[in-house]
């Protein structure tokens, strides 16, 4: 209040809106361009993805880890040509690919995996029925939130929405979206941007997952 003068009342916190009922639409999992897969985020520079690239590595060099856990990319191109750097430093197999209705540009990278499951999949341009798709998917595993300090994070409340367990920066809005307690029903995770700790816990809730059991 003291920067705001002309206030004569104390301001509400009013936070961003969110369509509850984009989430709550059925999606049709036989339509080609909705492809399932086991991780989302965005490839802004600022919403970080190159942490997440960093998290995946880590985790995929541990024994224990199954080869089958996949880590998508989905937003559109702008950093692309970093992360998959980034990708090839850390001899993960990556693959591109675009709505077959979208008129977006997918480059060519000679390295490309020509396989169907690659490491990591950069999903283009993608559209709000296929990000819906995506969060809606049985083999969907856990949404990573990577950026920090962000003013609310929206993205981890759509997961939420979903019933997907959310893996989110401890900072920022999302420390009061994200309830992490009680433990004993815990299926959302606030932890320091450290690769190393987001690897833990990923690998502890992948062990969990797999063995059918609430992490």
């Amino acid at each position: 209040m003291a920067y705001f003068t002309s206030l004569k009342t104390t301001p509400k916190v009013i936070y961003p809106g969110i369509n509850v009922q984009v989430y709550e639409n059925s999606v049709d999992m036989m339509d080609p361009d909705q492809d399932r897969r086991s991780s989302l985020n965005p490839f802004e520079m600022k919403k970080n993805a190159a942490f997440a690239v960093e998290a995946f590595s880590r985790l995929r060099g541990r024994p224990t880890v199954p080869n089958d856990i996949r880590l998508v990319l989905a937003d559109n191109i702008r950093t692309l040509n970093n992360l998959i750097d980034l990708a090839r430093t850390h001899n993960l197999t990556f693959k591109l690919i675009a709505p077959s209705k979208s008129s977006a540009y997918v480059p060519s990278f000679p390295d490309v995996t020509p396989h169907t499951e690659p490491d990591i999949l950069f999903l283009l341009n993608f559209t709000t029925a296929q990000r819906l798709a995506l969060l809606q998917a049985s083999s969907m595993v856990l949404l990573l939130y990577t950026p920090p300090n962000q003013h609310f994070g929206i993205g981890p409340v759509g997961g939420m929405l979903c019933g997907l367990p959310v893996l989110v920066c401890d900072s920022g809005g999302p420390t009061e979206s994200i309830l992490v307690s009680p433990s004993s029903e815990r299926m959302r995770w606030l932890r320091a941007p450290d690769p190393s700790v987001w690897a833990d816990t990923l690998g502890m809730y992948v062990s969990s997952w797999r063995r059918g059991e609430q992490p």
